[in-house]
């Protein structure tokens, strides 16, 4: 995946249907939570449907959660203020190859409405890399893996693990999955990256993920990559989502056997195999692979 550095004037502010201001990118023609913007999106899409504050309260020990797709960082805000009263160490590590759009953000703070006490905190992150301080109720460190995630997810030992922060590695309790589109950033989408991301997970650990798309070809790939799917809350004029977990017992509306139907008559299907977007039909091992998943058995 090649990489080129972003600047501020890649990027402008749209104003949606409903009022709210967001962030669109003039190099991918992508707009950053279109439709209800980026305070409800981040919320309802990721902080509610993954239900922090509830699991975390439930359990102990570091919380971790790894923002895929830093972008403008509403998702990772609207993560912190989810955990504000839950009395349970925080670590939230965001990946991104580009500050350009969190820095357009904060040039434009007010419009935006999601920064709010949080400033100090990202511009310790932007100056350092890392943000420690007290987020309410819990303790936080905030960390930033500035680089290209695919390669990441090849490099061993974990990159989420320095010699400085030996428990910066920790397998995550939630994923917040926010890339581009497959058309404009295939290599995220990649059934190689997927069981890659897998594997990096804790079996003894749940831990669940959501995303925007409802494709039927990124169900495909999070399936035959080792995750449990399930449908996820509607957002925006989307009536669904996608939430995945390693434990089917965290999926409240799981994809059931009739699923397989839908996906066998799809002309998009298929897996992508390469960092190059494409559409096609499932093909006969997909296929095998997919109906022999125990999520259908």
């Amino acid at each position: 995946m090649t990489l080129r550095m972003h600047e501020a004037t890649d990027y402008h502010l749209v104003r949606l249907a409903n009022g709210a201001f967001s962030i669109r990118s003039l190099a991918h023609h992508e707009t950053f939570h279109p439709v209800i913007g980026p305070v409800a999106e981040a919320e309802t899409l990721y902080a509610a449907q993954l239900r922090l504050s509830e699991r975390a309260a439930s359990g102990e020990g570091e919380f971790v959660i790894w923002d895929v797709g830093l972008g403008a960082a509403a998702n990772a805000l609207a993560a912190l203020k989810a955990m504000h009263s839950i009395p349970r160490p925080l670590r939230l590590v965001s990946f991104d190859h580009t500050l350009a759009p969190l820095q357009f953000a904060l040039q434009n703070q007010e419009k935006l409405g999601y920064f709010h006490d949080y400033e100090p905190v990202v511009r310790q992150l932007l100056d350092h890399r890392i943000a420690r301080w007290k987020n309410g109720a819990s303790s936080a460190c905030w960390e930033l893996r500035l680089a290209d995630f695919p390669s990441l997810l090849d490099q061993a030992p974990p990159p989420m693990q320095t010699s400085s922060e030996p428990h910066a590695g920790s397998c995550p309790d939630a994923i917040l999955y926010d890339p581009f589109s497959p058309a404009k950033n295939p290599a995220m989408w990649t059934l190689p990256l997927f069981t890659k991301l897998y594997r990096r997970l804790d079996p003894a650990r749940p831990c669940l993920l959501a995303t925007y798309s409802r494709s039927t070809f990124l169900r495909v790939t999070l399936l035959l990559a080792g995750f449990f799917v399930g449908v996820g809350h509607a957002t925006g004029e989307k009536e669904e989502t996608t939430i995945a977990a390693n434990d089917l017992r965290w999926i409240r509306e799981p994809l059931q056997r009739r699923w397989l139907t839908r996906a066998r008559r799809s002309t998009s299907g298929e897996p992508l195999h390469e960092p190059v977007y494409r559409q096609a039909p499932l093909s006969q091992d997909a296929w095998d692979r997919l109906s022999a998943h125990p999520q259908f058995i």
